[in-house]
């Protein structure tokens, strides 16, 4: 089915015209912070979505212009160039060109322009490092430039004509913004929060009257409940205006991720069915750039090639299927391919190389936790990055979007099998469902899609762990800790309580579980933006009222994460738990990937944190970027052995003082000499390897 481009043109125009402003005002701010990376990232994101829709549009050279800009500014932000004057010269003057076109575009152009093949040679240009221009404006009239001049020829009968005829075409339809349809919602819950304060005092007259005013205030009140039940039903049909169908964007993007399949040669089979289901058109119009990442994403890394699919006995065939469900007020939208699936392990290397500091916890992460990973600005697994893969800015887009459509993303992978990605979002932005809890003295609501489950615990329920406390969920150990830290000036004791409420949340894969101090109750509400004063407060999503006409604040559950995420652990002496002593870390260094891996065994066993070396020029690049207290080291290595591993570590200054412990492979006693002279404190034989004689050494000089 042919794509109907009249169906989205108002749209298109609306976010180009947006995204051009944006891009000429962050153009101006980056004359003076050529190396601001925050501009830089900005003007990517803005060039690749600009890219993305013109693309869905099939206005191609608008497409390939954004593409070639954003090869300049991937390369200014690689530092493999630099961005002057000149260079936003150019990008101020594509984007006057482009407003143009955008212009002429709106008059009914195909979206081609003369000045494309002027403006794709000098960005080759700059991209070689040769002299270009930045006058585009010179060569040229635009075909709006000529419209304009041959519609000021034409009578002013003819424009009358037309215009009563366009404007009487059809009249069972009218155009209105959203922007009125909010207003209208607005203002209805304005009269709704009256209606439900006027309930409240003709309650309190009631009961503060006599006998012979009853059954005026009962009538008065009967009139009141019928108001109510109105103002609701009129409130859910302002809130339908505001949505479209769903397979309004269904069918534009099967069309466009069957192009991109057939540019990069791959042999897939698409999945999209039609859908009757609606949703706000907010959220529709922010979807395309969404889905798209998501199914070049599965294009690009995940569908093999059909020789690689043949050997995992798989159909030559990828497939790849976007479907779309809705479970009360929920939409679900699952894009799933039958491709490679996720290697978990290449984004451990991947984060290692990015995240040196953070060696660590990226070492001892797991599946869930590595996921995170893939939806960092510019993090990809892919050594080459191409034009469909986003480099590596797709996903990140992704996770930003729709943490702004109150949406949670959710990933399901197997090695060989495939991918899914599953996104959750509100029919409506206008009304939430949610789940309201107090802490201290404080009410808070909670977005019932961040809600993994709801629990009552004791304290001996709680464990101490390595990191902190945590709770054994469905045999799931999830960490724990106190919403009142975002409340620091509370005062409760929890010393004094014997049981505690816990709700379990979950965003991108990762899961916390939160103390509250009551859970309150579960209600659809409508949703309001946080108040002028607060709107840089990332804490809140925005605001509801309750019975009484208070504020209650939505709290922004990303971002909570994001704050208990650098939180060290909840207080332990609150729990009544002993803190566990100091982690120590230790190095493994030997070029034996057995015997790493022996040792790597044993020492984690006993609870230590350990990383591994392949020689001692690896070693001391490792010590470079974290701070071991052991190192337990080979002595017959390539490139570097274990005695000048030690001799180098004795000579500088932050190392001199790590204890080192050598293994040989047989028993010498000149070598032992040579350890000790050398400032090693053990020596252990591999042929007489225990693992009691290893782990008594460590501890012994750990001084445990």
């Amino acid at each position: 089915m042919n794509l109907d481009k009249s169906m989205f043109i108002t749209d298109y125009i609306v976010e180009a015209r947006e995204i051009l402003d944006s891009l000429d005002d962050i153009a101006v701010l980056a004359i003076k912070e050529k190396r601001n990376f925050g501009y830089l990232e900005e003007i990517l994101r803005l060039l690749h979505t600009l890219k993305g829709s013109s693309r869905m549009m099939d206005y191609n050279q608008i497409e390939k212009v954004m593409n070639n800009l954003e090869n300049i500014f991937k390369n200014i932000q690689g530092n493999q160039m630099e961005i002057s004057n000149k260079v936003i010269q150019l990008l101020l003057g594509v984007l006057t060109v482009l407003n143009k076109v955008i212009d002429e575009i709106e008059n009914g152009s195909d979206g081609n322009f003369q000045e494309y093949d002027e403006i794709i040679k000098n960005i080759d240009k700059v991209m070689e490092d040769e002299d270009f221009t930045t006058d585009f404006l010179s060569k040229g009239v635009t075909n709006a430039d000529r419209e304009q001049a041959e519609g000021d020829a034409s009578s002013p009968s003819e424009d009358a004509s037309s215009e009563s005829s366009d404007l009487f075409h059809d009249t069972q339809t009218i155009k209105i913004q959203i922007s009125e349809v909010d207003s209208i919602l607005q203002s209805l819950d304005k009269l709704i929060m009256r209606q439900i304060k006027l309930r409240k005092e003709i309650e309190f007259l009631k009961k503060s009257g006599n006998s012979s005013e009853f059954q005026a205030y009962q009538e008065l009140s009967e009139n009141i409940s019928v108001l109510e039940k109105q103002s609701v039903d009129i409130q859910k049909s302002i809130i339908s205006l505001r949505m479209l169908p769903f397979d309004m964007i269904l069918r534009p993007i099967r069309r466009s991720v069957v192009s991109e399949a057939l540019k990069n040669g791959k042999n897939i089979e698409f999945d999209i069915p039609q859908s009757e289901i609606t949703i706000d058109k907010f959220i529709l119009e922010k979807l395309p750039a969404i889905l798209v990442h998501l199914v070049r994403n599965s294009i690009d890394h995940g569908i093999e090639a059909p020789d690689v699919r043949a050997k995992l006995g798989k159909p030559e065939k990828g497939r790849i299927s976007v479907s779309v469900s809705q479970v009360s007020n929920r939409i679900f939208v699952t894009v799933k391919d039958d491709g490679h699936g996720i290697d978990y392990e290449k984004i451990r290397t991947k984060a290692f190389k990015l995240f040196p500091e953070r060696i660590n916890e990226i070492m001892n992460a797991d599946k869930n936790e590595l996921l995170q990973y893939i939806f960092v600005s510019g993090f990809s697994t892919k050594d080459v990055q191409t034009e469909l893969s986003g480099r590596g800015i797709g996903l990140d887009v992704v996770r930003t979007e729709m943490d702004k459509l109150k949406g949670k993303i959710s990933v399901y992978s197997e090695l060989d099998k495939g991918t899914t990605f599953e996104l959750s979002l509100p029919a409506s932005l206008a009304t939430q469902d949610g789940l309201f809890v107090s802490v201290s003295d404080n009410s808070y609501l909670i977005l019932s899609h961040y809600i993994k489950e709801i629990i009552t615990v004791e304290k001996d329920d709680f464990l101490q762990l390595q990191h902190g406390p945590v709770l054994n969920v469905h045999n799931e150990l999830i960490p724990v800790f106190d919403f009142d830290i975002i409340n620091p000036n509370s005062a409760k004791n929890t010393n004094l309580r014997k049981e505690f409420s816990v709700v379990v949340l979950e965003y991108l894969n990762r899961k916390i579980s939160v103390i509250v101090d009551k859970v309150l109750h579960y209600g659809t509400v409508v949703i309001k933006p946080v108040p002028p004063l607060l709107k840089d407060f990332n804490a809140l999503q925005g605001v509801v009222f309750d019975d009484n006409y208070r504020i209650i604040p939505v709290l922004n559950i990303p971002d909570t994460m994001k704050r208990f995420k650098v939180i060290n652990v909840y207080d332990a002496k609150n729990l009544e738990v002993h803190k566990m002593p100091k982690i120590h870390s230790i190095l493994v260094v030997d070029d034996s990937h057995a015997t790493r891996h022996i040792e790597q065994i044993i020492l984690e066993a006993e609870n230590y944190n350990v990383a591994t070396a392949v020689d001692g020029i690896d070693a001391l690049e490792k010590m470079k970027q974290h701070k071991f207290d052991l190192v337990v080291t080979d002595v017959k290595m390539p490139r570097m052995d274990g005695f000048v591993l030690l001799h180098n570590m004795r000579h500088k200054e932050e190392l001199k003082d790590i204890p080192v412990i050598m293994v040989s492979s047989v028993f010498e006693s000149d070598t032992l000499d040579r350890v000790k002279n050398l400032g090693g404190q053990g020596y252990i034989v591999k042929s007489d390897f225990e693992r009691e004689s290893l782990t008594a050494k460590v501890r012994e000089l750990l001084h445990e």
